[in-house]
């Protein structure tokens, strides 16, 4: 090759790598569940989840400022757990085995089934709903939230509801999946998951804490009171496979 065609080639090299380049990086800045951080509220909610939820980091395939939050514990400093549930795999079937370690009263009970019979839930499946109450001792609102999962054969039948009730009984929800049907090996539908309440920011406001799950692609969000509701301030971390 001569000096000449060798030279046309870096240069061609160069160009394209110009060209290029900034595409890659937009791609990664248009991904939904991790958006650019740059702000200084932004930056401080980061870090404390970095710093409470984060094991290995780089974790997956990406991205290379996540981490892995799968052995991640609640976060629940001056909160009181009213209700709550765990689920181990079974072993037989490789599916999650659930159980009620608390139950909510019958009032807050009521109101989740409520809310889930308007997502479509047959009245059938309201057994098989796990419950999640938790109340801040610092603040008038509680979250409150309702999980139900059934599989059969390859089908996976899913509903959830989480919503913060305020004082007065004004209802707020956070985040929601309608009854609905997908591939329990490779699921279709994102799920959350509560994973605490405290202050991320350093305001001295609390925020709540929930991870998202799409299959294999998992992050954390964190929701803050603004005039009187909750309003998503930060999404990012977790890993995707």
């Amino acid at each position: 090759m001569s000096v000449l065609r060798y030279e046309n080639t870096i240069l061609a090299a160069v160009m394209l790598l110009c060209v290029v380049a900034p595409r890659l990086q937009g791609q990664r800045e248009k991904d939904p569940h991790r958006p650019p951080c740059a702000t200084a509220p932004c930056q401080k909610a980061e870090s404390f989840l970095r710093s409470h939820f984060c094991g290995t980091s780089p974790f997956g395939k990406g991205p290379k400022n996540g981490c892995d939050t799968r052995y991640s514990k609640p976060l629940l400093t001056g909160v009181n757990v009213t209700a709550a549930f765990d689920c181990e795999t079974d072993v037989t079937t490789g599916r999650p085995k659930c159980r009620q370690r608390s139950a909510p009263s019958l009032a807050i009970r009521n109101l989740l089934l409520g809310e889930m019979r308007r997502l479509g839930l047959p009245a059938k499946a309201e057994k098989d709903i796990y419950f999640t109450v938790w109340q801040p001792s610092s603040a008038k609102w509680f979250l409150a939230a309702a999980d139900y999962g059934e599989t059969s054969g390859t089908d996976l039948m899913l509903c959830q509801i989480i919503v913060v009730v305020h004082s007065g009984g004004h209802i707020q929800t956070l985040r929601k999946v309608p009854f609905q049907k997908t591939n329990a090996d490779a699921p279709t539908v994102t799920t959350w998951f509560p994973m605490g309440i405290a202050d991320v920011d350093g305001d001295g406001q609390l925020e709540i804490i929930m991870e998202g799950d799409a299959h294999e692609d998992h992050w954390l969000e964190v929701d803050q009171m603004q005039t009187g509701s909750f309003r998503k301030i930060f999404s990012g971390l977790g890993y995707y496979l």
